[in-house]
């Protein structure tokens, strides 16, 4: 069977309902023209008498089916829910006529799919990104995963601003040992020896709206686990904003396929051979978001922004610390010229190359790294934060893996300028984790998990 990658793949079907009047009504909105359609709405764009504003109105295309009232719902809920700049503001949701409606913040723009045919540079194609990102995060603070990221879910407006919509699929992150009320349809993945998975439902956010073999989403961006009917948690969108960036920075998304299965089959071997073009720090970061199994992707979406912010920011100048003394006192001699002669100063001398590496100079990379994070350090900033510190623990664990697998290869590679610069560049990340677990071990002290994974970002960037 053929599939469209790209299109949603809904878990149900109606009749559209009779098309609506330009010019009329719908409660107290005005429709004035129809601005888009999906799978389960059409959107006008309207205006509001009360308040004389335009609006956006998402309507029902079929009032008759409940389960897709319950969508409507459970979308106006989510977005109703989340109150950031990135996030598209929801005014009001209703029914009249037996048709349900969401009214919403009109966008001057298109989705970041028109935007990006346009063929923007790759900073604003990056900073389009980040805000996008920042909405889903602050999804996710808010305990709602989205489960159909795309770029056709992101708006862009004409002044640049970036929205992310469409929470029709969004659900409450679920608490499997919570003691409440439990439903047990079929679910995808379902099998005759363990039978259908129960889930807890707390609110029209978690209410099950899957089909036995029917998947709910848009394949192209959908993560292993989505593919085999998993409940899906932040990591599920973490995965499908990297299919997005992917997409929007390489011009390709990573994973194709002619037929379901052959998707399937391509997520699940993961991105490290993926198509297209991309920065060697930009790639790797993405690769980590796109790894089959969502515990070896980056703990949450602020870190990976704040990993990506750090791979396109402008590369600051590391220099060994011999050879900033040596320009330092330079300097400072071509000073003192300049005051006994009374005249101009002569050229600064060329800096001499630093010092070669001998063999053996590097201690063992363990033994570099033990200042930063150590079991001690690792036991006693947890038993201070406990749970608050679960991402961050995970992030100085796999900052400690890649450090010492970075410094143990620079001290074991020819001993040459490049390679002390290397190393002088790792120690000086090292220096600055030392910092940040320093600051860890205070009770009090905020714990600031972008700034870890900066550090992250920082480790890939001395070897580059």
């Amino acid at each position: 069977m053929t599939v469209d990658a790209i299109g949603p793949t809904l878990a149900e079907t109606g009749a559209p309902a009779p098309a609506l009047p330009g010019g009329g009504t719908l409660g107290k909105y005005r429709l004035d023209r129809v601005i888009g359609a999906g799978g389960m709405g059409m959107v006008w764009a309207g205006y509001d008498p009360d308040l004389e504003r335009t609006v956006a109105i998402k309507v029902l295309l079929d009032a008759g089916e409940a389960v897709l009232r319950t969508r409507l719902l459970r979308e106006a809920h989510a977005m109703a829910r989340l109150k950031h700049p990135n996030v598209l503001v929801v005014y009001d949701v209703g029914t009249d006529a037996n048709r349900d409606y969401i009214a919403m913040e009109l966008v001057d723009g298109g989705d970041l799919a028109a935007w990006l045919r346009a063929k923007p540079a790759r900073p604003a194609i990056v900073g389009a990104l980040v805000a996008a990102g920042q909405g889903l995060a602050a999804a996710h603070d808010a305990g709602l995963i989205h489960r159909d990221f795309k770029p056709h879910n992101i708006l862009r407006s004409t002044a640049g601003r970036v929205y992310v919509t469409d929470f029709g699929l969004a659900r409450g992150q679920l608490d499997l040992a919570a003691d409440v009320a439990l439903v047990s349809p079929a679910r995808i993945g379902d099998s005759p020896s363990t039978g259908p998975r129960a889930y807890p439902v707390d609110s029209v956010l978690d209410s099950e709206l899957t089909q036995t073999g029917v998947l709910v989403g848009t394949p192209a961006y959908m993560a292993p686990e989505q593919f085999a009917g998993l409940v899906p948690d932040p990591r599920t969108d973490q995965f499908a904003f990297c299919v997005t960036a992917w997409e929007a920075l390489a011009g390709a998304r990573p994973f194709t396929g002619d037929t379901l299965d052959a998707l399937k089959a391509a997520v699940g071997r993961g991105a490290s051979k993926a198509p297209g073009e991309l920065p060697s720090a930009l790639r790797a970061i993405l690769t980590r978001g796109l790894s089959a199994e969502p515990a070896a992707r980056w703990p949450d979406m602020h870190a990976l922004l704040a990993a990506i912010e750090h791979a396109v920011a402008p590369p600051r100048p590391r220099w060994p610390a011999p050879l900033a003394a040596v320009t330092v006192a330079a300097i400072g001699v071509a000073g003192l010229v300049l005051y006994d002669r009374g005249g101009a100063a002569p050229p600064p001398p060329t800096p001499p190359p630093p010092p070669v590496l001998q063999p053996g100079a590097c201690v063992p990379a363990e033994e570099a790294f033990r200042d930063a994070w150590s079991p001690e350090r690792r036991a006693k900033i947890t038993g201070r934060h406990r749970r608050q510190l679960t991402g961050a623990i995970a992030l100085l664990d796999e900052l400690a893996h890649q450090w010492t697998d970075a410094y143990g290869a620079a001290c074991r590679a020819a001993p040459t300028a490049q390679t002390h610069t290397r190393i002088a560049c790792l120690l000086a990340v090292r220096d600055e984790v030392v910092n940040e677990t320093e600051d860890l071990t205070d009770e009090d002290e905020r714990v600031d998990v972008a700034s870890l994974g900066l550090l992250v970002a920082s480790v890939h960037q001395c070897t580059d």
